[in-house]
């Protein structure tokens, strides 16, 4: 024979290796062939999905999809919401939010996914759960805000981080306001460990815990410090976890923040609006800004609605001869400002 025994050998537990790690290469590869949607226009952080994909993908085990079947290119505040799920979908093991832009004229691209689940064009947005055990997918039919669909993602049994404070631990917190004792902080740990995908969670302990180390004015003494710090040069990822402190520290120190602060008509919440104590729109909103790149994109391929919270930090990197973020780009301080009719 061309191979002798010893070779033989390899070979067969070479292949059996591979057997063994197929459903894992499987999976990588699909995945990675569905994350390069993102550079094409759709929502970052959020997978494509069509009529020849949907299906292969949803079969594949233990992995868990929140779908959103929608016209292509929505905006506005539903479009919002799911970049939101989108970012927060990124802490969650196994859990990936998709999209399928369903078009209804010219080519009717991914109309037979629309037909699937009798949807009409009143229905979009429509979002559809699937897992193990909902193979056959359960839509949600409540408000299309963030808060009320991580509410039922998380009844279905999907850990998602809440997109503000915890509710269950705000309320520990109030009793812990009124009774300072070392109680609540045993609560409190118990009920974080069941938002273990949350970067929050675990916070509230420690303030607890610090608050009855060094006295009732320890919250409002470490949102200065910590706002203090925000003002410089801080790393995207310690500026995000810095912000989520700020929520809780607000909710032991009973006060308000930009981020729970309504904008006037035209205006927008300042990126780091969760990192700024304030209520007023000066300090927590930008004025209306109207991006003038035209049709022209950058390197990338993409517009400036590409850059918001999450990616305004790329801002230049992708500028071509003709595309420049800074000149053209409200996000990163560019833009045409417009004029407030009084």
């Amino acid at each position: 024979s061309f191979l002798s025994l010893p070779t033989t050998q390899l070979a067969v537990q070479s292949l059996s290796e591979m057997a063994v790690a197929a459903g894992v290469v499987r999976r990588a590869l699909a995945l990675l062939v569905l994350l390069g949607g993102a550079a094409n226009g759709l929502t970052h952080g959020c997978l494509k999905l069509d009529t020849y994909t949907m299906d292969k993908m949803l079969a594949i085990p233990q992995l868990s999809y929140l779908v959103k079947i929608d016209e292509p290119y929505s905006h506005g505040e539903k479009a919002q919401v799911l970049k939101s799920l989108c970012q927060l979908a990124y802490a969650v093991p196994n859990f990936f939010v998709a999209e399928v832009p369903v078009q209804q004229f010219n080519e009717k691209d991914n109309d037979e996914v629309r037909e699937r689940f009798n949807l009409t064009k009143e229905d979009f947005p429509a979002f559809y759960l699937f897992t193990d055990k909902l193979s056959k997918g359960v839509r949600y039919d409540g408000p299309i805000q963030a808060a009320n669909l991580i509410k039922w993602l998380r009844s279905h049994g999907i850990i998602m981080p809440s997109i503000d404070t915890i509710d269950e631990l705000d309320a520990v917190v109030d009793d812990f306001l009124k009774e300072p004792a070392a109680r609540h902080v045993e609560t409190a740990k118990k009920i974080a460990e069941t938002y273990s995908t949350d970067i929050k969670a675990p916070m509230y302990a420690k303030i607890m815990e610090r608050s009855l180390a060094k006295g009732e004015g320890y919250a409002l003494d470490e949102i200065t410090r910590v706002m203090k710090i925000l003002s410089g040069q801080v790393h995207p990822e310690k500026r995000a976890e810095l912000s989520e402190k700020l929520k809780v520290l607000k909710v032991f120190a009973k006060v308000e923040g930009c981020d729970m602060f309504t904008c006037p008509k035209g205006w927008k919440k300042k990126f780091d609006a969760s990192g700024v104590i304030g209520a007023d729109a000066t300090t927590c909103c930008n004025p209306p800004c109207e991006n003038t790149e035209g049709d022209e994109h950058d390197a990338q391929g993409h517009h400036c609605d590409y850059y918001d919270e999450r990616t305004a930090r790329e801002c230049g990197d992708w500028d071509t001869g003709k595309f420049r973020a800074s000149k053209m780009c409200c996000a990163c301080g560019g833009g045409a400002q417009q004029e407030q009719n009084n």
